[in-house]
């Protein structure tokens, strides 16, 4: 009987983290694609103004304490490429899950 119990205890344990961990993913998820439309907005600044951008914190007409990491190429390739790789990793936990 004591097995029993442990064993039902271990895996209500079990199954209250994973519902934890779900409820987190969606909202992240949710967050995730929301955020899409800004995402677009991101990558057409980078085909259109941001050289324009570069050249005037260049010429130093951008201010040196405003915040501007995103005329860092670096910062938005980074950006992108953690998206792809979140993107295969989804990919590939949805394929575990299933």
């Amino acid at each position: 009987m004591n097995t029993t119990i442990h064993r039902i205890t271990k895996m209500e344990n079990i199954l209250d983290e994973l519902t934890l961990v779900v409820e987190k993913s969606d909202k992240a998820m949710d967050e995730l694609a929301d955020s899409l439309k800004d995402l677009k907005t991101l990558k057409k600044y980078y085909e259109s103004q941001y050289m324009k951008d570069v050249m005037a914190d260049k010429r130093n007409e951008v201010p040196q304490d405003l915040k501007r990491g995103v005329l860092s190429e670096d910062a938005v390739h980074t950006l992108l490429t953690d998206l792809v790789e979140l993107s295969d990793k989804m990919e590939k936990l949805s394929k575990k899950i299933r």
